[in-house]
């Protein structure tokens, strides 16, 4: 993890880098990592994006196809809804179940075993309704990062001349920095582009 800091701040010279924050906390023995130039970064993400720039049909149609594909294996609305009917049927067998115990009365053992057994295959559709919900949602969300992407990327006219925060902020989820020369932007996409310096 990288931390913002100012270098030479009384000073003329002075200048914004990203230092290792385990450096910064604890010092040179506890991480070697050199501090980054904010400068350098900047620059980077400029030839990065004009790389994206250049080939921007190409690199859209490989977005949206890997979208699509995301898309194509979240569950239908027909498979979502058999899952909820289950559901309904086991609590409604797992009441039945209980009425049935406090009316007529059974032998314990045997509701205690029907009852986990119920209750277990419950719990376990239940489960698997809340990772359905939670892929829908992450994949909702991915696609409006890559919408964003590729409205950002058609929104230009040319190719960029220095460092725009806004586009910046559209479109990189965050920078592995490989050495202070060497980094690696992951995209919102979930797309990485080497850059070296």
């Amino acid at each position: 993890m990288y931390r913002r800091r100012q270098w030479n701040s009384n000073n003329p010279s002075r200048k914004f880098v990203w230092q290792c924050k385990t450096y910064i906390m604890n010092g040179k023995k506890a991480c070697a990592a050199k501090a980054v130039d904010e400068s350098v970064l900047k620059d980077a993400f400029v030839r990065v994006f004009n790389q994206l720039y250049e080939n921007r049909e190409g690199f859209i149609k490989t977005l949206m196809e890997n979208i699509e594909k995301v898309l194509l294996h979240k569950p239908s609305d027909r498979e979502i809804e058999a899952l909820e009917n289950k559901i309904e049927e086991l609590k409604t067998e797992l009441k039945r179940l209980i009425r049935f115990q406090t009316n007529n009365g059974m032998d314990d053992e045997v509701y205690r075993e029907e009852y986990k057994r119920i209750s277990g295959e419950l719990e376990k559709l239940r489960e698997k309704r809340a990772e359905v919900d939670k892929d829908s949602i992450l994949k909702e969300s991915l696609k409006g990062k890559v919408d964003e992407i590729i409205e950002v990327i058609k929104g230009r006219q040319e190719a960029l001349e220095e460092f725009d925060e806004g586009i910046f902020n559209a479109l990189v989820e965050k920078i592995e920095v490989v050495s202070p020369t060497h980094f690696v932007f992951e995209l919102k996409s979930g797309a990485r582009v080497e850059e070296r310096i």
